[in-house]
């Protein structure tokens, strides 16, 4: 018998149905006057599906999916795009999709195809524009014009909601000032307050902070309008308050804020304790809002990490409760001649990490073995140690940890907010201001 050729669904995917040539200008008169009367992406999208006769999704810079319409065919089964079988993103790699010139091609999740390029709304990315693909199809220059004719209207729609996030995000700002800095309002009016913007004080929350130094300043003030909860802005600095699982949505709204202003400069996320009081007493929110700065401040002296939230601090998150003064004076009574030599405070600071392992030290501080023999006699002569005596060696512990929270607040950045406690002039010590 002669071999049967493979059929539709077995090696080989069914025929598409001839595309349409609709006009590119056409497309693109429709589309922007869709926009221009007020309509989100779903119109849009389902308008661009019926130009090319194949299926469309917008991806955000996140890699989720802002809007899609449903497979090809299916309008015309009376199936609407929100009705159709629910679609998935891309995960990871999108940002650097975003900054590509010209034409990329995607693969979802779910294995969804698609080839599109970058809509941006002024200097803001604010996705991709994706319709779908057959493997191996080549001639695709009449679908890059379609989605080029597309491109302005699906910035005018993200500008438009660029807007109405900033009106709502005016007043999340004065909220979130309240929080940071009390309020002259009621405690039970200021908790309806937070409840209009979706945030429930009387569950478990904390405060959270995001920095950005890079040039995309614009960017990066509607990006913080974009938070669900609300954000205030301060220069570099976005606030806001997160509840649930605060390290995982830290995470998140920091990758999304990082995909809109783009790979310049990274963008550092921390967050203060966990508040447990069910909102009795919002002194406790604001307390939150203080010592997420200081962990911002701890993310960026230690340079290895772009978040960091006060439940990994361990003896660090407790000693940035402690008064700065305080601070001060027990790291200068335990180190107090090692405070003028960096070189053995280093290796004090190394061998208490290692548990007193000469070759950990070595490696760690890149000198050889003997040297770290040498250095370490140093350290006992001049604190008078004896055998290393377990209580000392764990006040030292604390005092070097102390040094490095007085070293990451004292190069912290002054906030520009003229409300923020605690100006004034901070006592020196010697190494560390």
């Amino acid at each position: 018998m002669p071999p049967q050729s493979p059929g539709p669904g077995r090696d080989t995917p069914p025929p598409r149905p001839p595309a349409p040539r609709r006009d590119p200008a056409e497309l693109a008169r429709e589309l922007t006057e869709l926009a221009l009367s007020g309509n989100g992406w779903r119109p849009m999208i389902r308008t661009i599906a019926s130009a090319t006769g194949r299926s469309v999704r917008l991806l955000d810079v996140h890699g989720g999916v802002l809007a899609a319409s449903g497979p090809a065919g299916a309008e015309a089964a009376g199936l609407a795009p929100d009705e159709t079988p629910a679609v998935s993103g891309v995960v990871g790699g999108v940002p650097a999709l975003l900054a590509r010139p010209g034409f990329t091609e995607v693969t979802c999740e779910d294995g969804w195809r698609g080839r599109g390029a970058t809509v941006r709304a002024g200097s803001r990315y604010v996705g991709l524009a994706l319709v779908a693909i057959d493997p191996g199809e080549t001639d695709l220059g009449w679908l890059d014009a379609r989605v080029s004719a597309a491109l302005t209207a699906l910035a005018i729609v993200a500008v438009r909601q660029d807007a109405e996030a900033a009106a709502r995000a005016e007043s999340a700002s004065r909220l979130m000032s309240e929080l940071r800095f009390g309020s002259p309002r009621g405690h039970d009016e200021l908790l309806r307050s937070a409840a209009r913007f979706g945030l429930d004080l009387t569950v478990p929350h904390a405060a959270a902070l995001f920095y950005y130094d890079g040039r995309h300043g614009r960017t990066w003030t509607t990006g913080l309008t974009w938070i669900e909860n609300g954000a205030a802005q301060d220069g570099e600095l976005g606030w806001t308050v997160l509840t649930g699982d605060v390290e995982r949505e830290l995470a998140r709204i920091r990758d999304r804020l990082q995909g809109m202003v783009g790979p310049d400069r990274p963008v550092l996320a921390a967050a203060g304790p966990v508040v447990t009081d069910n909102g009795h007493d919002l002194a406790e929110t604001a307390a939150s809002f203080a010592e997420a700065e200081a962990v911002l401040a701890l993310l960026r002296h230690r340079g290895d990490a772009t978040t960091l939230v006060h439940s990994q601090l361990g003896l660090v998150g407790l000693l940035l409760a402690v008064p700065r003064g305080r601070l001060e004076a027990f790291a200068r009574a335990e180190l107090g001649p090692l405070l003028e030599r960096p070189d053995l405070l280093e290796t004090l600071a190394a061998w208490l990490d290692t548990n007193g392992s000469r070759a950990a030290v070595a490696e760690r501080i890149h000198v050889h073995r003997n040297s770290v023999g040498y250095r370490m006699n140093r350290v006992r002569d001049l604190l008078g140690l004896q055998e290393d005596e377990p209580a000392r060696m764990w006040r030292l512990h604390a005092a070097v940890v102390a040094r490095e929270v007085l070293q990451a607040l004292s190069a912290a950045p002054p906030q520009r907010d003229s409300r923020r406690a605690g100006g004034g002039a901070r006592p020196a010590i010697p190494g560390v201001d």
